[in-house]
């Protein structure tokens, strides 16, 4: 049995040295570098016990950050991450056929809803990965097809377990677009479009509106956000449940420039004025369910 490991850089690694200098010169409170050094150190802890556990079940692995560049091709069992739902995601933009991942919340400071479990079950988990007795779940992925008005050229986003987020480059500004949905046009002035999976129902665009879904399943859902409804001509086209092999969803982005984000922060694509973006189903995930009654851990 072969795993890829997937670890994070952590904030103190990151941040440390220049909070540091800063708590010296008395421009922030000691309590800043306090937490870091916690978490760096929990998180640490974690790696170490996951890594034991891994040589006692002879079972092999490969480190690798999850910075770094890296594709999965069917070399590895599984790959598992270390660290929190970012990490998690970030892993999982890299499967990008169907794959198995497992999240492990590293620190209590991680969010880690996504996660299947924390130090204290890695011995367990470990035990389950090796005698073949992990439950996974099938969970749906969502990705873009983006068509260059200036080229023509056509490329695809990674494939998403959360969301996507269509918006202006200025968070500030007015998104505008041309939605399609179905068969339907329409002409919007908003905040921009969430675009959501089962799994990430309960992210950002539950906030903005949207609905709980399952983390199974199979339909996806767009949510826009802050729609203008003052013009002459009110548009009705908000969010709805729909299956890209069904349901067409397309966008004709008309700002100057725009951003298409790929869970949150782990990616962006640019865009320029008259680009096409398509929604479209991306290759299933295999992901760990957590050790207590099929929940996550959080």
């Amino acid at each position: 049995m072969n795993i890829l490991i997937v670890t994070k850089t952590t904030n103190f690694e990151l941040h440390g040295q220049a909070i540091g200098e800063n708590i010296s010169q008395g421009r922030v409170s000691a309590d800043a570098l306090s937490r870091l050094v916690l978490a760096h150190d929990e998180h640490y802890e974690t790696l170490e016990s996951l890594k034991e556990q891994l040589d006692l079940q002879g079972i092999s692995y490969r480190l690798v950050s999850r910075d770094s560049h890296w594709s999965w091709d069917g070399a590895y069992d599984a790959v598992v991450s270390v660290g929190g739902d970012g990490t998690l995601l970030a892993a999982s933009h890299n499967i990008q056929s169907v794959g198995r991942l497992i999240g492990i919340r590293s620190s209590q400071s991680s969010v880690g809803y996504l996660c299947s479990a924390g130090i204290s079950e890695i011995k367990p988990l470990v035990e389950n990965l090796k005698n073949g007795t992990i439950l996974w779940q099938a969970v749906s992925r969502v990705k873009a097809q983006l068509t260059k008005a200036s080229t023509g050229e056509t490329v695809e986003t990674v494939p998403v377990m959360n969301d996507l987020l269509y918006a202006n480059a200025n968070p500030a500004a007015t998104t505008r677009y041309k939605i399609l949905f179905r068969d339907r046009y329409e002409t919007h002035r908003s905040s921009g479009i969430w675009f959501a999976t089962g799994m990430g129902s309960t992210a950002a665009i539950l906030a903005a509106g949207g609905e709980r879904r399952p983390q199974t399943d199979p339909l996806f859902q767009f949510r826009v956000r802050e729609l203008y409804k003052l013009g002459h001509k009110i548009p009705e086209i908000e969010g709805a449940l729909f299956d890209p092999d069904i349901d067409h969803v397309e966008i004709e982005n008309r700002c100057p420039q725009a951003i298409l984000a790929t869970d949150g922060q782990h990616g962006n694509l640019e865009l320029g004025y008259g680009d096409i973006v398509k929604i479209k189903t991306g290759p299933l995930l295999h992901v760990a369910v957590g050790l207590h009654a099929g929940e996550s851990s959080t």
